[in-house]
Formats: structure tokens, C-alpha cells, sequence
């Protein structure tokens, strides 16, 4: 398989805060000496506590943060000290959705400008009736009736949005998705709905997915190889079902025995 990502002994550290909210001369370490590799095509699951550098990982794959040391090599390309003019062209390829997909879709539009948006902003398509065929075809992919798109995001409950919000990402031909707790907020049934959609998603469009999230049974149903995260350090890393089974690190089968493995 052909290597897409790779985070090279990647550390990022943050001033610590002293007393009186002032920045002190210690660092707090979030992610710490992180190295690792995704292959195209394949979901590598991120598992980890809240607060073990998951989302931090994350926004530094996303350019929104900068590595204090090592590098991060996208495609063959050292991105993880790229300006943000720099990094803009990769915001297409590199995308991402959230927990939260009501905040990230403007309460006050409705669902097929949400779609179209990307779409005008990227110049994807010849005008606007081609994009309209796309947003219609992305809807019917994901699961979303014609009559959501003369809505707006309040009028859907969570697991709707997060459809919505899937279909605008793909909407602009990702090559890389970072998928950070997105079903974390959904009961069980809507969980299993938006799992597999993803995963079918993976299949028609061979994408290559970073799937975070602090739940072994979704991790298990999802991803092909596992990262196992604490404290800003990873654990372990290898096939799914052989760190979750057969763990090395007393942390992971720690977290083996608290888990929840059925969906």
C-alpha cells in the first residue's frame, strides 16, 4: 500500500499558564514524540482518553497548529510548517468533520446553500446547475431526502446534521477525512446509521480516514489498524483486532477491560 500520511517524531508543546492567567516558563507537552503512517484507503483508529492529545493531532494535520518539532509529511510534502497561505490549497484534500455538526453549519441557511457553498468557493463543477446534480446525488448517497434542502439545520435532529455535514465534506473530493468523536453525541441506533455510512462512503470514494474517538466498540467496528493514545504519547499501534485482543501495554488492557464491545 501506498503511504499517504506521516507524522515524524511530531511533539507539540503549549506554555503552561502561571497564576493570574499569565504564561509561565514551563510547557505543557500534548502530543509527545508522536510518529506514525497511514496508507491510502484504510481508517486508522485514534483511540484514546479525553485530554490525551487526540483533537491536538488533529488540528496539526489540519494546519491549525504547528509541530514544535518533527515533521508531518502529507503526500510526499512536509505540511506541518506550511503558512496558512501555504496550506490552503490542501484544505480541499485534507478534511474533516466534527463532534458538533450544528456548529459547524450556519443556523441561518438553508441545507442546499450550506452544500452549494463549498462547492462555489472551490469552483468545483460548470456552474451552478452541475453543482446542484452533485448536491443531489450526494444527498441521495447519504441519506437525505430532496425536501432537506429548503431546510436549515435546526430543523434536524443530530444524526440528520451529521449526515448533512458528511455530504458537504464530500462534496469537495477529500483524499484524506478526519472524522474526530462524530457519533459520540448519538444514541446507539443513529450510531450504527452513521458508521456505516462512512464506511460505505470509504468504498465508493477509496478514502483514507483518520477516525478518532474514545469508544473501543466504534473503533473496532470501524477501523482497520488502531493508535492507542495517553498522554500525548502513543501506546501502541498495529491491526485492530490484535492490539484490542492481544494488548502489549498494561494502558490498553486497561481500557480492554472497561470497554463496551457490542453495537
Amino acid at each position: 500500500m501506498n503511504s499517504i500520511l506521516q507524522f515524524d517524531h511530531v511533539t507539540c508543546r503549549f506554555p503552561a499558564m502561571a497564576s493570574g492567567g499569565r504564561r509561565g516558563r514551563d510547557f505543557f507537552t500534548a502530543v509527545d514524540d508522536a510518529s506514525f503512517t497511514m496508507y491510502e484507503g484504510e481508517i486508522l483508529g485514534l483511540l484514546g482518553e479525553s485530554g490525551c492529545g487526540k483533537s491536538t493531532m488533529a488540528r496539526m494535520l489540519l494546519g491549525l497548529l504547528h509541530p514544535s518539532s518533527g515533521e508531518i509529511i502529507y503526500r510526499g510534502k512536509e505540511i506541518g510548517h506550511l503558512s496558512d497561505r501555504d496550506y490552503h490549497p490542501l484544505r480541499r484534500e485534507i478534511q474533516m468533520v466534527f463532534q458538533n455538526p450544528f456548529g459547524c453549519l450556519d443556523p441561518r441557511m438553508k441545507v442546499k446553500n450550506l452544500l452549494l457553498e463549498p462547492l462555489r468557493a472551490w469552483k468545483i463543477g460548470e456552474g451552478d446547475a452541475d453543482r446542484m446534480k452533485r448536491v443531489l446525488q450526494m444527498c441521495e448517497e447519504c441519506g437525505l431526502p430532496e425536501a432537506s434542502l429548503d431546510k436549515r439545520p435546526g430543523e434536524f435532529s443530530g444524526g440528520q446534521l451529521q449526515r448533512i455535514a458528511i455530504a458537504r465534506t464530500l462534496l469537495m473530493e477529500p483524499k484524506l477525512l478526519v472524522a474526530d468523536e462524530i457519533v459520540s453525541a448519538l444514541d446507539v441506533a443513529v450510531q450504527n446509521q452513521i458508521l456505516q455510512l462512512l464506511l460505505n462512503m470509504r468504498r465508493r470514494y477509496n478514502l483514507t480516514i483518520l477516525f478518532i474517538t474514545h469508544d473501543l466498540a466504534v473503533i473496532r467496528k470501524m477501523a482497520d489498524r488502531v493508535m492507542v493514545m495517553r498522554q500525548g504519547r502513543i501506546l501502541q499501534t498495529g491491526d485492530c483486532g490484535a492490539v484490542l485482543d492481544q494488548p502489549d501495554d498494561a494502558y490498553v488492557r486497561e481500557l480492554r477491560t472497561a470497554g463496551f464491545w457490542m453495537l
